[in-house]
C-alpha cells in the first residue's frame, strides 16, 4: 500500500488548518461579543469571500432551480448552518476551543449513520472500525480532560502548608 499526497489531500489539510484557526479565533471573538453577532459577521464575511471564487471556478453554470430548491437551500442555511453555528460558537466560550474541537471528530461518524438512515448508503467494515476508533478517542480525551481538571482542582484545595 502506497500513501500519496494528492492535491485534494493538500487542500483538505489547508482547510483543516483554517478550521482549527477559526475555532480558536471564534473563541476569542465570542469573549468580546455575542455568539449570534459573531456568527453573522463571520458568515457574511465568508459569503463575500467565497462568491468571487465560485464565479471564477464555475463561470458557465446556468442553473434554473425550482422554487422548492430555493426553499430547501434557504431553510438549510438558516436552520442547519445558522442555528448550529450560533449554538456551537456560544458553547466554545463555555467549554473552550480544545474541548469543542474534540467533538468535530464525530462528524464523519454522524454523517455515516445519517447517510445510512436517510439515504440507505451502505456502511463498510472499515467505516465501522474507524467509527469505533473515533468514538474511543473522543471518550478517552474527554475522560482525560476531566481527570486532569479534577487533579488540578484537588491541588488548588490544599492549603499552602500542605503543598
Amino acid at each position: 500500500m502506497r500513501i500519496a499526497i494528492t492535491p485534494g489531500i493538500s487542500i483538505m489539510f489547508v482547510c483543516m488548518l483554517a478550521l482549527s484557526g477559526s475555532i480558536i479565533l471564534m473563541r476569542k471573538l465570542t469573549e468580546r461579543m455575542d455568539a449570534l453577532v459573531a456568527t453573522v459577521y463571520t458568515t457574511v464575511l465568508g459569503c463575500i469571500s467565497v462568491y468571487p471564487v465560485a464565479v471564477w471556478s464555475e463561470p458557465h453554470v446556468q442553473a434554473q432551480p425550482r422554487f422548492w430548491w430555493w426553499v430547501l437551500l434557504i431553510g438549510s442555511a438558516l436552520l442547519i448552518q445558522g442555528l448550529c453555528a450560533v449554538i456551537w460558537n456560544g458553547q466554545i466560550r463555555k467549554v473552550g476551543a480544545a474541548k469543542a474541537s474534540l467533538f468535530l471528530n464525530l462528524q464523519p461518524f454522524v454523517a455515516m449513520v445519517l447517510g445510512y438512515i436517510t439515504l440507505g448508503t451502505p456502511i463498510s467494515s472499515t467505516q465501522v472500525a474507524g467509527s469505533f476508533l473515533i468514538i474511543c478517542g473522543v471518550v478517552l480525551a474527554t475522560l482525560q480532560g476531566k481527570r486532569t481538571r479534577k487533579s488540578h482542582d484537588d491541588k488548588l484545595e490544599l492549603s499552602p502548608a500542605e503543598r
